[in-house]
This record gives structure tokens, sequence and C-alpha cells, in this order.
């Protein structure tokens, strides 16, 4: 289970790293909102160092990552920093990710880890957005929406699977991969709470929407590898 959690925290991060990225370089920002948002890049090297323990070749992306945030101020500023540290900090991740995608076993775990750079990436993005507190408000809306897009997308990719398998086998998954689509739904409907009741989003609840994000992927994970 857990060198299942792990295999899927490639795609998250190289999500967020990118929407990160682009709020960086394209966002409106004051200067305490970009000296928090750099805060936010030691957790992704951290989460990056995990993934290494599956393949080394992701510390590569976790020294550029820390040479970044060593090179920014992380108090009020409106200095970008070396952003070509940073885009080449993204090309590796996205590499790295790329192999994952050659790597796997059949289509729809190709097209299903493709699908989790925008879910799960978008989910970790909006929770480090607000925990820097940014005023973005619009990103409240627009991730959200990237989530549930994706939820679906993965929802076919997981169907996809299930029509290629045997009879037999597929009535062995049918309890776990039911299991794994609540789920996905129940996470997505947590991580868009704030708005069905219009009220202002929150780290818990998106810390619980990526927490059982990340169990309903890895989960479904398994079903890939039958």
């Amino acid at each position: 289970m857990i060198q299942q959690l792990l295999a899927v925290l490639s795609p998250m991060l190289l999500g967020a790293q990118l929407i990160l990225t682009l709020i960086l370089v394209k966002g409106d920002l004051c200067p305490g909102q970009r000296g928090r948002i750099h805060k936010m890049l030691p957790t992704i090297a951290l989460l990056w160092l995990a993934v290494s323990s599956l393949r080394i070749e992701a510390m590569m992306i976790v020294f550029a990552i820390a040479y970044f945030y060593s090179q920014v101020q992380t108090k009020k500023t409106r200095v970008q920093g070396p952003m070509w540290v940073m885009y080449l900090a993204n090309g590796l991740a996205l590499a790295y990710v790329a192999i994952e995608i050659g790597n796997q076993p059949s289509l729809a775990a190709s097209l299903n880890t493709l699908v989790a750079i925008f879910l799960l990436g978008a989910v970790l993005a909006h929770l480090l957005l607000t925990i820097a507190r940014t005023r973005l408000q619009a990103f409240h809306r627009i991730l959200p929406v990237t989530g549930i897009v994706a939820a679906m997308l993965m929802s076919l990719t997981i169907l996809l699977q299930a029509y290629t398998m045997d009879p037999q086998t597929l009535t062995q998954v049918t309890e776990p991969l039911l299991v794994g689509l609540a789920m996905l739904i129940t996470s997505i409907v947590i991580w868009c709470w704030h708005l069905l009741t219009t009220k202002p989003v929150n780290k818990l609840q998106l810390g619980c929407a990526l927490a059982l994000l990340l169990l309903a992927v890895s989960s479904n994970q398994a079903l890939f590898l039958l």
C-alpha cells in the first residue's frame, strides 16, 4: 500500500508544481502572497524526497526545488527569483512522470496516471494556496471544477480497465472497485463543499479531500496491475 501511495505522488507533485509556477509567473500577487507561496516549496521538495525511495532520479527534482527556494525570499517580495531553476524542476518532473506513464502495463493505466496529474495536482495546489492565504479567489472555483472533470475521466479509465478483465477477475475486484469509486466521489464532494454551501474554503476541508483522494487513487492502482 505504501508503494502504491508513493507511486501516485509523482503525478500529484508535477501538477501542483505547474500550477504554482503559473501563479508565480502570471498571478497578480502582492509581495506578501509571493513570499508565502515560496514557503510552500519545501513541502513539495520533501514529498519528492519520499518519491526518490522508489527511483533515485527524483533527487534531481529535490535539488532543483531546494536551490530555487534558497534563492528566493519568503517574506514580502516582488522578486520572482531564478525562474529558470523552477522551469528546470518542472521539466525534470515532467520527464519523470512521462517515464512512469510509459512504463504502465496498459493503456488504461497510462491514462489513469495522466489524469492523476490534473486531479491530485489541483487539490494539492488548492491546499497549498489556501495555507499560503492567497487572495486568488478564482482558483477556489477553477481548481475544484478541474477536479470534477478529472474525476470523471479517471472513472472512465477505471471502467476501461474493468472492461479488459476476464469475468472471473472482474467478479473478484468488483467490491474494491466500488469502494474506490465511492471514495473518489466522496472526496470530490468534500473538495467542492465550499461551492455547494457558499462558505469560505478551509484547510481542514481540503486536507480531508486530499487524504481521501490519495487513498482512492492509490487503492485503485491495484486494479491496473491485474
